[in-house]
C-alpha cells in the first residue's frame, strides 16, 4: 500500500475535484487513497465475518428439533429425564463434599486434642468402657472397687492405695 500507482492518485484527485469542485495536492490524494484501501480491506473482512455468522446461524436453525407432547405429564417426564441425572449428580456431589468437609474438621479437631494431650491414647479403653453418670448437674465417672477375685475391667474398677492415700484407675498394660 505504500507504493500507490500514479493513475490511482490521479483518479482520486479527479473524483474529489468532481465531487467538491476543489483541487487537492498529491499528499492529500495519497492519504485518501490509503484510507480508502484500508476501509475496503475492513469491509471485506466484515463481509466475510457476516457471511460466516449467517452460515453458522442457518446450521443451528437446521439442527433445532421441535418437540410436541400430548399432555403435561409426558412433558414433565421428558423434563425430568433430561435434567434429573444432572440434579441427582449435583446433590450426591454436594452431600459428599459436606461429609468430607465435616469429617475433615473432626479429624483436625481430634489431631489438635492428641497434640495438646500426649497421654490421651492411654485413656482410650477407659473412654470406651467407662460409665458416666450425672449428679447435681455434674458428670462423674462411675467406678467400683477392684474385686478380690476376678478380672480387672478397665473403666469399671479402681484400686485404692492406702499407703499413698490415692486412687489408682487401671488404664491397661503397655
Amino acid at each position: 500500500m505504500n507504493n500507490v500507482e500514479p493513475n490511482r492518485l490521479t483518479q482520486t484527485r479527479g473524483k474529489y475535484a468532481a465531487k467538491y469542485g476543489h483541487e487537492i495536492d498529491d499528499w492529500s490524494a495519497l492519504f485518501l487513497t490509503e484510507t480508502q484501501e484500508h476501509f475496503q480491506s475492513l469491509e471485506n473482512r466484515v463481509g466475510k465475518s457476516i457471511a460466516a455468522i449467517d452460515r453458522a446461524a442457518s446450521e443451528l436453525k437446521g439442527r433445532k428439533q421441535h418437540l410436541q407432547f400430548q399432555d403435561r405429564a409426558q412433558a414433565l417426564f421428558y423434563g425430568l429425564g433430561v435434567s434429573g441425572p444432572y440434579s441427582i449428580a449435583s446433590i450426591v456431589v454436594s452431600v459428599l463434599f459436606y461429609v468430607l468437609i465435616r469429617h475433615g474438621q473432626q479429624y483436625v479437631q481430634q489431631q489438635r486434642i492428641l497434640e495438646q494431650y500426649p497421654n490421651a491414647p492411654a485413656y482410650r479403653l477407659i473412654i470406651q468402657h467407662g460409665k458416666i453418670i450425672e449428679q447435681d448437674g455434674a458428670l462423674y465417672l462411675q467406678l467400683v472397687p477392684l474385686p478380690k477375685k476376678g478380672e480387672v475391667q478397665i473403666g469399671k474398677h479402681y484400686l485404692y492405695d492406702s499407703q499413698g492415700k490415692r486412687v489408682m484407675v487401671p488404664l491397661g498394660s503397655q
